[in-house]
């Protein structure tokens, strides 16, 4: 074996951040600080993957443990510490907006253990290959699902045999060919979640239940309806690979019954494409008697009604909908299936028959977008009445076809890899700057934050007749104001943009 001891690192949030590694396809994403704990799932999985290979290891999950950089040098110390004569490998997980900083607390590491050997992967790295390689600190650049890569290089293969990854040869790199996906996912261990700081994973208090104990799972990977501007296709390819469904309750049950999980969010890009296998994992749980609540995210298109009310009748409190534009011919500008917005609206009254809560993501500042369509698309988001949206901006994430577009237009440059965040924009477009993405992005969170996504009063099927007449309520004047906000504000833009000719490059 040529490493006897691997550590698996989430690196430490950066300064003032809350790093979600796992959000945006695994390209990750930060959020200010208070924001919910997200452990990168991947990371998990590939614990697990090498604890069944028998591969000696320790997790170091810096953000549930909360640890700071020296924190986690000081972790990493103790673990080579504790075991002198074995070689150690560490391997971290790394994302879009957090690459310069992770790449950082490697070489601290590497600065502070002598000896040690490190690794990086992530989605992103695939595509920022030459920035890695001008770190000194880093010797294995792993490329894609890292699980059977990193066990074959702990396990001692020969590197020029070890797929997937890239490695320091002396002065020099060497690139070995891809590693293809794994289509056996039922073969794959389940996440073993008891090696991970579990129980700091919970959902904050809300109006209408405590905070409670959640976890991640993923039923399926790969997404193949190709969306212009998502990173789930680059980070999980375009083939969708199942788990079968007696599989998936397999594991359900574990969390619920072994280790008290009151509430597990599927992470799946699209949950419900095959309607017939979501069945299944309802019927199952509903044999099984499982009690807990549970969130994914879908299209519209992908839920009949008998699925629907299967899935309430499964424990199903909240679907995630990605809307991204009210405009049919916005969402067709950027390779997505349209979905009307009388198809949204029916199946969101769906739900609120049946006691499932909804969130409409959107996105602002799409090729094509004009202040016309994102007003319109910020009415709808009104008028629509899900319980919650968010509104985020379009970014050029690396590897997307948004990006090829933004590049050729002349909108983004080829040397950005890293975002902050969907929240500050990155790029205009054909009729609006940047600038004016910015302000209506803010305009439409005011909105949505303020308006919609209210932290009281938000349960649908409250027993409360009291509760209830008070939600009616406070829907009616919250939407009556939303509807006045936006009508002061879509005078203000319309008077602004209409009268500034929109920027054709990116600023200098």
């Amino acid at each position: 074996m040529r490493y006897q001891r691997v550590v698996l690192m989430n690196p430490p949030n950066p300064p003032g951040y809350i790093s979600n590694k796992d959000s945006m396809g695994g390209f990750g994403q930060l959020f200010p600080k208070g924001a919910t704990y997200f452990p990168p799932l991947d990371l998990v999985y590939l614990a697990s993957y090498l604890e069944a290979g028998g591969v000696p290891l320790e997790t170091l999950e810096c953000l549930g443990l909360e640890l700071s950089r020296e924190q986690a040098v000081a972790r990493v110390q103790a673990a080579a510490a504790a075991h002198p004569d074995a070689r150690l490998l560490l391997v971290a997980r790394t994302s879009a907006p957090t690459l310069d900083w992770d790449l950082s607390v490697c070489e601290h590491i590497k600065a502070g253990v002598p000896g040690v050997d490190v690794g990086i992967y992530g989605a992103i790295v695939p595509h920022v290959v030459k920035r890695i390689q001008q770190e000194a600190a880093i010797d294995y650049i792993i490329r894609g699902e890292p699980d059977e890569t990193v066990r074959a290089l702990a396990a001692g293969e020969p590197l020029a045999d070890v797929d997937g990854i890239t490695y320091r040869d002396g002065t020099a790199w060497t690139a070995n060919p891809e590693r293809g996906f794994n289509k056996k996912l039922d073969e794959l261990p389940f996440p073993r979640w008891e090696l991970f700081p579990y129980e700091k994973y919970t959902l904050p208090k809300s109006s209408d239940r405590a905070e409670v104990a959640f976890l991640p799972m993923l039923t399926s990977r790969g997404c193949p309806v190709g969306c212009h501007y998502c990173p789930y296709p680059i980070g999980q390819g375009a083939l969708w690979r199942r788990r079968s469904a007696e599989n998936v309750v397999d594991e359900i049950e574990h969390l619920v019954r072994d280790l008290g999980v009151e509430y597990i969010l599927f992470r799946d890009p699209i949950f419900t494409i095959n309607q017939k296998r979501v069945r299944q994992i309802c019927e199952e749980i509903l044999r099984r008697e499982l009690r807990f609540e549970w969130r994914c995210e879908t299209r519209i298109d992908c839920l009949s009604e008998e699925t629907l009310r299967l899935m309430a009748d499964a424990g199903c409190s909240g679907l995630n909908f990605g809307i991204e534009s009210a405009e049919v011919e916005i969402q067709q500008n950027v390779g997505r299936k349209p979905i009307t917005q009388e198809q949204f609206i029916e199946t969101i009254a769906m739900c609120r028959r049946l006691g499932i809560k909804t969130f409409g993501f959107f996105i602002i500042g799409l090729p094509g977008d004009t202040v016309d369509t994102i007003l319109n698309s910020i009415k709808f988001a009104i008028d629509m009445r899900t319980n919650w949206v968010q509104f985020t901006v379009a970014a050029p994430f690396i590897g997307t076809k948004l990006r090829d577009w933004a590049i050729t237009q002349g909108f983004a440059t080829e040397d950005e890899y890293a975002y902050v965040n969907s929240y500050s924009a990155a790029m205009g477009n054909e009729n609006l700057t940047i600038d004016q993405v910015q302000d209506l992005a803010k305009f439409a969170r005011f909105i949505g934050s303020y308006l919609i996504n209210r932290r009281f009063l938000k349960r649908e099927n409250a027993p409360s007749a009291g509760y209830r007449l008070a939600k009616r309520l406070v829907d009616d004047v919250t939407a009556k104001t939303a509807h006045a906000v936006f009508e002061v504000g879509k005078w203000h833009f319309k008077r602004q943009i209409e009268r500034v000719p929109a920027a054709t490059a990116v600023p200098a």
